[in-house]
């Protein structure tokens, strides 16, 4: 009865909504919103917020049904129910709209709500060698591969807890690195007297992707013809050309980077940054309590037209005072400078103190802490000692080929 109650309430919600569908039909639109309103932690707060985002009046849902759809909503079934919308809200949006009752009724009998263990509790990780803290000054956005219509949900992972399967919130690690890379990118050039401007580079375009993005696998590119004499070719090492190249560019070195047609590992590993919360194992706060919804509206600068052209946008938020812990580990054999290295890039994100998306709109400021963080001297002084040597090394394999004078 549980499932037949929700695919009546929603049928009833999809012929009161208001909301303008656009270019996208009127069930996708449904379906997105459906697995919007799932993001809230109870199915009440989810039925409230579905019929409030496809402005529905409760005026026309009939008030026995509300009230039956009240009771499954505070029953057993609600955490199986709202996980079944946001895993599966296309498919229940097609149930909610066909108008054959005894085709309405076969789907219904076949449905199978998924298991739900809500008071499940992950394993906490062990110490990282450079640990970090972070706390949101203002909302957090991470937007997640997954996108419901104009709203973006924050990214999570499966989790396996204690009493079964958790959707948890995370910020990855990966977004953590490739920020890092671009600052230490930025610092290595500066600090050689170039100007770092990523919409008009000053290096040759392989040496600009290597630095920012971790370079590109190209067999026959100007990277690989530049770095056959260093680093080998046809299957050779040569062992002196690679250990030249990690001297000179230890901050590649230590993040790695694809090189023509080969790839030099990196040496340290970035952990994700989770929410410290009682499902991940490291708070009492119900991860639930750290999420909210943050709506914008962007607006056309003049009006000087009959057709509005301003558009509606909600992004999912890790609140304003939550806290993260993730950190860095790194391999045993690297070397001090590019431990110092680390350091430094670790110590730049600190200053910038700012992560994720919707940064222009005031989003995303932190205060980090870290914890047994690498001195950065050594490297900045590495950089100016060495100069002349770097800038003379880069043209001799080719980096500074499109230099601009």
């Amino acid at each position: 009865m549980s499932v037949e109650t929700t695919i009546d309430f929603l049928s009833a919600a999809l012929r009161a909504m208001r909301l303008e569908s656009g270019r996208s039909g009127k069930h996708d639109l449904f379906a997105d919103r459906l697995v919007k309103s799932a993001s809230e932690p109870t199915l009440a707060a989810a039925m409230e917020h579905l019929l409030r985002s496809i402005d529905a009046s409760t005026d026309d849902i009939h008030p026995p049904l509300a009230a039956r759809m009240i009771a499954v909503a505070n029953g057993p079934d609600g955490p199986r129910i709202l996980r079944w919308w946001r895993e599966q809200a296309k498919l229940v949006t097609l149930i909610a709209a066909t108008r054959d009752d005894e085709a309405r009724k076969a789907a219904i009998a076949e449905v199978k709500l998924p298991e739900v263990n809500a008071g499940g509790r992950a394993t906490p990780r062990g110490d990282y060698m450079i640990g970090m803290r972070v706390i949101c000054e203002t909302p957090l956005a991470h937007g997640a591969d997954q996108k419901a219509g104009n709203a973006t949900l924050f990214r999570r992972m499966q989790v396996l807890t204690d009493e079964g399967v958790l959707l948890l919130p995370y910020y990855s690690g990966n977004a953590l690195r490739g920020q890092v890379r671009d600052l230490l990118a930025d610092h290595f050039l500066r600090s050689l007297g170039l100007r770092a401007d990523r919409a008009a580079p000053v290096v040759s375009m392989w040496f600009f992707y290597a630095l920012y993005s971790g370079g590109a696998l190209e067999e026959n590119s100007d990277a690989t013809k530049a770095l056959k004499k260093e680093l080998g070719d046809h299957g050779a090492i040569r062992a002196t050309g690679i250990a030249e190249f990690r001297t000179m560019l230890p901050a590649l070195s230590l993040l790695g980077t694809a090189l023509g047609n080969r790839v030099l590992p990196g040496r340290c590993q970035f952990g994700d940054l989770r929410p410290i919360c009682y499902e991940w194992g490291t708070g009492e706060r119900p991860v639930a309590e750290l999420m909210t919804w943050e709506y914008l509206t962007r607006r056309e600068d003049h009006e000087d037209h009959l057709v509005h052209h301003g558009m509606i946008a909600n992004t999912e938020y890790l609140r304003a005072g939550a806290e993260l812990e993730g950190g860095v580990d790194f391999d045993d054999a690297t070397p001090e400078i590019e431990r110092a290295a680390l350091g430094r890039g670790l110590a730049l994100l600190a200053e910038v103190g700012q992560l994720g998306a919707e940064t222009r709109r005031g989003a995303g400021r932190v205060r980090i802490v870290y914890d047994r963080l690498p001195d950065p001297a050594p490297y900045d002084q590495f950089l100016a000692d060495h100069k002349d040597e770097i800038l003379k090394y880069l043209d001799r394999v080719g980096a500074l080929a499109d230099l601009a004078s």
